[in-house]
């Protein structure tokens, strides 16, 4: 079983300006390519299965291995075959950027001579966006990105049940037309579903909320970029907004919300006409977000699911905002526990995610931040406010 994934596009994909190619006389550092450009001819990211002694994908470390034979961009490789990431460029649009590892398949004399795609370390909905030039506005040696730090999907897992008009589903038994309850716009029917086994290890290793907390009726299992809707004073106090949605990976702290680790896990979309907030096994979370002018985030979508590809459906904004990575962490530090109440829901401050914390523990020490504050879950039962 493979320790991690690591998904990237090949060289045949990409184009580099002035006839330049990733890889160079610079003994891997990236260098030849900055001042050039970038533009990504398609979205066939592909699925690397990589064993290793360490949870990093790192430079200059001999044990990362391929899991068995694997083909990546035309070419099959033997397993046990070294990988590594050889750099780190940062390309921009002018106003997002995304941080690109050069990936090596050590097939060379010089292990840095032939550099065979690019994997895409976590950004603005993951990977960058395909047909739009990118400008590489520097270049690093030796990246260290833990395997986790690269971007994955969002969606739900197998058994995830659904407030419909019928009550509770089960997601996999849902079907397109079935009427799904959201917290906006009450019933609204499903335009499509799709699921797909992937590897439940690494990057997309599940995340599991437990029951009682952030409204679960039971445990949840989401994939780590899945969007939980949180609403609490702190939110209020430092994006403007009293509700926003956050992915389940940056909510983990170990207990009540925690990653897991499976052979595999099988993860599933549901579409509906917009970007809704709908009903989880008790959490409000988000449906699939389809927005096609956001090329990079549709592109990831379709690496999973290509039917999307023909799909009519794009969604212009999305249902709340939804916070990034360091956003996530600040929200975090600073909000207190969720217990599960009716309706709206809440915790003292003398919990976290629920869990008692004993005076002057190191927990409360280190969470002296959250003092005084709560952390409010949209109920079932609510609507937005105004």
């Amino acid at each position: 079983m493979a320790d991690y994934s690591i998904f990237a596009l090949g060289e045949s994909q990409i184009a580099v300006s002035n006839g330049r190619r990733l890889d160079g006389v610079t003994q891997g550092d990236g260098s030849h390519l900055e001042g050039a450009s970038i533009t990504f001819k398609s979205s066939a990211w592909e699925d690397m299965r990589i064993n290793d002694d360490n949870p990093n994908f790192q430079n200059n470390d001999g044990s990362q291995q391929l899991d068995g034979n694997q083909s990546f961009d035309g070419v099959t490789y033997s397993g046990n075959t070294k990988v590594k990431p050889e750099y780190s460029i940062v390309l921009t649009d002018g106003t997002e950027s995304w941080i690109a590892v050069a990936f090596n398949v050590n097939k060379s004399t010089a292990s840095y001579g032939t550099l065979e795609g690019l994997a895409f370390v976590e950004g603005p909905g993951g990977f960058p966006p395909v047909g739009v030039e990118l400008m590489i506005a520097s270049a690093s040696k030796g990246p260290t990105f833990a395997a986790t730090a690269y971007a994955k999907p969002m969606c739900f897992a197998r058994g995830t049940l659904i407030e419909t008009a019928r009550g509770p589903c089960p997601i996999e038994t849902l079907r397109i037309g079935d009427l799904i309850q959201t917290a906006d716009h009450g019933l609204q029917p499903l335009r499509w579903a799709g699921g797909r086994h992937v590897l439940g290890v690494g990057r997309f290793a599940p995340v599991q909320i437990a029951a009682g907390h952030f409204g679960a009726e039971r445990d949840l299992i989401v994939s780590p970029k899945h969007r939980i809707l949180v609403s609490s004073p702190a939110t209020e106090l430092h994006f403007g907004e009293s509700q926003v949605l956050v992915p389940a990976l940056h909510l983990a702290d170990g207990n009540a919300v925690r990653v897991l680790s499976r052979v595999t896990v099988e993860y599933f979309h549901l579409l509906l006409d917009r970007h809704e907030v709908i009903f989880t096994d008790g959490v409000a979370s988000e449906s699939l977000h389809v927005n096609r002018a956001e090329p990079g985030v549709f592109a990831d979508m379709v690496r999973f699911f290509p039917e999307l590809a023909d799909l009519e459906a794009s969604h212009s904004v999305t249902a709340r905002r939804c916070l990034a990575r360091q956003e996530a962490a600040m929200l975090v530090a600073q909000a207190g526990g969720v217990e599960r109440l009716d309706g709206l829901r809440h915790s003292a401050r003398d919990t976290e995610f629920g869990g008692q914390i004993a005076p002057g523990s190191s927990k409360e020490q280190g969470h002296g931040a959250r003092s005084g504050l709560r952390n409010w879950v949209f109920g079932r039962n609510e609507r937005r406010a105004g």
